[in-house]
């Protein structure tokens, strides 16, 4: 290339990512392999927001084996799927946001969240409150604040005699915060209503893998003994292991209903549950707490295989 042709190539970029509406950010997503990496009608998150999703679904074998137990949780296909993998993504979106889109994979024909109709093995967004939700339109890119939007899920001692993981999960929203984000076919580039287009896959890790780095670190930073009582080799799904987990993560007081505003800073530190999600994209060596990457070049995607990057796809 000569040099005049290198100056052009930069002018353009360089005026492209001046538009103020446009930025660049990295995110996680949890799905079936299967399904492709490319977030199309999914949902994603930050570092923080992806820590959240993960902690929050420990709960689950205890949750899920009672009477209080929500169909949204324990039907969620993309954390039972036996090919769940992680990937990390960089998207360029337009930062005009719109409402954040709830969606989830459709396994039986009802959408586990909304319980409306939707198309048996693929993905369904819904908007709206809980109670009032309809099939997403939008073409916006979703948004939502973990922080603000968990504000008013509040344990109460009542709750925490019956039901103590919940107080759990609701501490944990408060421990971590994070953003989630929705990208909607609506609004892939190219396309009419362009708002998100992606930019690179990073890499590709196992649930299986990076699961097992997250459940050593806190192991580890086991500074009571809990987990020696659960018994070996390690049962994820057992109550003792669970409530151990949290203690760890969160501190005895992180497991009350109402703790104290400082409960934040108790359990794990968020620097190191931060650094254990991290090491699985940061390392490839086991040995380090990494986790072999997945070509997932050599999937045959029902629904992404022709999504690349491409200069054509940016957003206008």
């Amino acid at each position: 290339m000569s040099r005049g042709g290198l100056l052009f190539v930069v002018v353009v970029v360089a005026a492209a990512s001046a538009d103020p509406r446009l930025m660049n950010i990295t995110i996680y997503h949890v799905n079936s392999l299967e399904d492709g990496v490319v977030p199309v009608n999914m949902d994603s998150s930050n570092l923080a927001g992806d820590v959240f999703f993960d902690l929050r679904s420990i709960v689950l074998p205890v949750e899920c084996g009672t009477q209080y137990a929500w169909t949204g949780d324990c039907d969620n296909a993309e954390l039972t799927a036996s090919d769940a993998v992680i990937s990390k993504l960089v998207l360029e979106v337009d930062t005009r946001y719109g409402e954040y889109a709830r969606c989830n994979y459709c396994d039986n024909g009802t959408d586990p969240f909304s319980g409306l109709a939707c198309q048996a093995g693929e993905y369904f967004c819904t908007c709206g409150d809980y109670m009032q939700s309809y099939q997403c339109t939008e073409t916006e890119v979703g948004k939502e604040n973990i922080s603000i939007a968990f504000a008013n899920f509040t344990c109460t001692w009542d709750t925490y005699v019956v039901a103590p993981w919940r107080c759990w999960s609701t501490n944990v929203a408060q421990k971590t915060g994070g953003l989630w984000y929705s990208t909607l076919s609506t609004g892939e580039c190219p396309g009419p209503n362009c708002t998100w287009r992606l930019v690179s896959v990073d890499k590709v890790v196992s649930k299986n893998c990076s699961n097992d780095v997250i459940f050593d670190a806190v192991e580890s930073a086991d500074q009571v003994a809990c987990f020696d009582a659960c018994g070996y080799p390690r049962n994820t799904s057992s109550a003792c292991w669970i409530g151990c987990f949290y203690q760890t993560v969160l501190g005895p007081e992180g497991m009350l209903p109402t703790p104290y505003p400082g409960f934040k800073h108790s359990g794990m530190s968020l620097d190191d549950l931060v650094d254990a999600w991290t090491r699985p994209f940061n390392f490839d060596d086991p040995a380090m707490g990494g986790c072999p990457p997945i070509d997932w070049h050599d999937v045959d995607f029902p629904f992404n295989n022709d999504r690349v990057p491409g200069a054509a796809d940016r957003i206008s």
